[in-house]
């Protein structure tokens, strides 16, 4: 039996290392020998990940967003019922005005020492309006003696007779008997073909010229009649004197 060489030994050692596949090689296919490897791929990195589903949210999450939206419908309809009292658009104090601010004061007299807030003898008692032509001044009072606000006004050309009426209406803007465009409103019942009641000029921020046309309507400034429509509502007394 013939002996191998040592060169026989090196061949054969040779052909082994070229079947075994070289480092760095170990997935994917070989540069040249089309065969596929046997080593398992890598887990899927988290690119892959982040195109899976989304979880679905938590209970407690879901519970979360209806809350959300229910105070959201709770504020809507707040807004709504906020907006239901119809309003003309609100004015700004001008540089002037023709109205004085809050005193306590009983008829005849005024606590502040002037007579701009003393209410008129016989106007009444409780919650009111009270209107003198003669005077050209209107106070809204509060309580029998606290005069919210005293404001000079503008009379129509018809007056409305002495004595107590209650607000019939209010409207945000219309058209008075004289064709004037007129807003913030204030109708009281007279019981005859006039209609009488509080108002603006639209077009003149500050107390407006004496009508010339036929109307019960008694003008005053914007900035008065606004306070005028707020403080009053359908229902409050209007007592008017001499």
């Amino acid at each position: 039996m013939a002996l191998m060489g040592k060169g026989t030994r090196a061949a054969g050692t040779r052909r082994a290392a070229a079947a075994a596949p070289p480092p760095g090689r170990a997935y994917g296919r070989s540069p040249g020998d089309g065969q596929q490897s046997s080593v398992p791929p890598p887990p899927p990195t988290r690119t892959a990940a982040r195109g899976a589903a989304p979880r679905p949210r938590s209970g407690r999450g879901a519970t979360f967003s209806v809350l959300m939206m229910t105070i959201a419908a709770l504020a809507a309809v707040g807004v709504l019922a906020a907006q239901a009292e119809a309003t003309a658009p609100r004015v700004r104090a001008q540089g002037t005005n023709a109205s004085t601010t809050k005193t306590t004061s009983k008829s005849g007299s005024s606590s502040s020492g002037t007579t701009a807030n003393a209410l008129p003898a016989n106007s009444g008692s409780g919650t009111r309006v009270v209107y003198s032509p003669s005077q050209k001044r209107v106070w809204l009072v509060e309580g029998s003696h606290t005069v919210e606000r005293a404001m000079q006004v503008v009379p129509g050309t018809i007056i409305a007779p002495n004595g107590n009426y209650t607000v019939s209406a209010k409207t945000p803007g219309a058209t008075g008997s004289d064709n004037v465009s007129v807003i913030y409103v204030v109708r009281f019942d007279s019981g005859s073909s006039t209609t009488y009641g509080f108002d603006a000029d639209q077009n003149i921020t500050g107390l407006p010229p004496a009508p010339t046309g036929r109307t019960g309507g008694i003008r005053m400034a914007q900035l008065d009649a606004q306070a005028l429509y707020e403080f009053a509502s359908v229902g409050t007394t209007v007592v008017v004197v001499s």
